[in-house]
C-alpha cells in the first residue's frame, strides 16, 4: 500500500515500533485481516523501526490486537516454538491477584502477631517479669518500642483492609466472568463466530485474531463496564472452550 500522504497524516497514529522487518509485516498482515485494510508500515531511520499506522478510529482495537500478537510471540519463544495455550493469560491474572490477596493478608496477620506480642513483652518488661536487661533510659526505651510495636498493628490493620477490598474486587471479576460467559454461550454459538469472517481469505494461524474479534464485539455489545484485563480473561476462557488450546 503506498505511504499515506502528509495531508492525511493526522488521521493516523502509530500502533507500534517493530525493529524486525518479518515482524512488521506479519502484524500488518494480522491488522489487515482484522478489517483495517488502511494500516500501513513505514520505516524510520532514525528510531531503526518500522513503524506501524492505523487509522485513529481503529487505533483502539488495533493497540489490542497488536499487544495479544506480542504476547504470542513471547509466549511462542518461552516454549520454544510450541503453540501457548489462550488460556494462559486468564490463569496469570487470577492467580495473580489471588497470590496478592495471600500474601498481603499473610502479611496482615504476621504484622498484627507481632504489634501485640511486642507490646504484651514490653507490659511483661515494665513489670519486671521478663528482666532482659536495665537500662537507664527505660521511658525512652519505652516509648521507642511502644512507638513500633504500635506501628506494626497499625500496618497489620491496614494490610487487612486492603485485603478486603482485594478480595472483594476478585469476587466481583469472578461475578462478572461467570456472567459474560453465560451470556456468550447462550448468544454467540461457534458457528456464529465462524461465520464473522471469510475463512477462505486468511491463513489458519490468523484466524485465531478474527474469533477473538468477534467475541470481544458481543461481550462489549453487552456490557460496556468490562476493563481490558478482564475482557481478555473472558475472551480466551470461551475460545478455549470453543476451539481448545490456540
Amino acid at each position: 500500500m503506498s505511504k499515506t500522504s502528509k495531508s492525511d497524516a493526522s488521521s493516523y497514529e502509530a500502533v507500534s515500533y517493530e525493529a524486525d522487518t518479518d515482524t512488521a509485516h506479519e502484524l500488518l498482515t494480522v491488522l489487515k485481516d482484522c478489517g483495517m485494510e488502511d494500516a500501513y508500515s513505514q520505516y524510520d531511520s532514525i528510531s531503526g523501526s518500522h513503524v506501524i499506522y492505523v487509522c485513529h478510529t481503529d487505533y483502539a482495537r488495533a493497540n489490542d490486537i497488536a499487544v495479544t500478537f506480542h504476547n504470542d510471540l513471547e509466549d511462542a519463544g518461552e516454549d520454544n516454538g510450541e503453540e501457548a495455550a489462550a488460556e494462559v493469560q486468564p490463569v496469570l491474572l487470577y492467580s495473580n491477584s489471588d497470590e496478592k490477596y495471600k500474601d498481603n493478608l499473610s502479611s496482615a496477620y504476621t504484622f498484627l502477631i507481632i504489634g501485640v506480642a511486642g507490646l504484651i513483652a514490653l507490659v511483661l518488661y515494665d513489670f519486671g517479669l521478663i528482666p532482659v536487661f536495665n537500662t537507664a533510659s527505660k521511658i525512652l526505651f519505652n516509648v521507642v518500642a511502644a512507638a513500633l510495636f504500635t506501628g506494626f498493628i497499625i500496618a497489620g490493620i491496614m494490610s487487612l483492609r486492603y485485603s478486603r477490598k482485594l478480595k472483594l474486587a476478585i469476587d466481583v471479576d469472578s461475578a462478572m466472568l461467570d456472567k459474560a460467559i453465560s451470556y456468550l454461550e447462550a448468544n454467540l454459538s461457534k458457528e456464529a463466530i465462524e461465520n464473522s469472517y471469510n475463512s477462505s481469505d486468511i491463513p489458519d494461524e490468523m484466524k485465531y485474531y478474527r474469533r477473538t474479534d468477534a467475541i470481544k464485539q458481543c461481550i462489549s455489545s453487552e456490557f460496556d463496564d468490562v476493563s481490558e484485563e478482564l475482557m481478555n480473561e473472558i475472551c480466551d476462557r470461551y475460545y478455549n472452550s470453543l476451539f481448545g488450546q490456540n
